[in-house]
């Protein structure tokens, strides 16, 4: 994994645990982990890192919802 990449994912997880308020920053990851959303979101890195966060955090969400999380 490339720095950049790396930087995404933490971008990622900030933004997510921000979004549901109150939740550790490792128990976000852990959940990733859990439903894949790091390999979604590396597969797809580069057409999500040009998104804004809103945007980006969408996606997130329905990818989870498909996930059935």
């Amino acid at each position: 994994m490339e720095e950049n990449q790396a930087e995404f994912l933490s971008f990622c997880i900030e933004n997510y645990k921000a979004m549901m308020g109150g939740i550790s920053g490792m128990k976000i990851a852990n959940f990733f982990e859990e439903f894949r959303v790091f390999d979604y979101l590396l597969r797809n890195y580069h057409a999500l890192q040009k998104l804004d966060r809103q945007k980006l955090l969408n996606k997130i969400k329905k990818y989870l919802s498909r996930k059935g999380a």
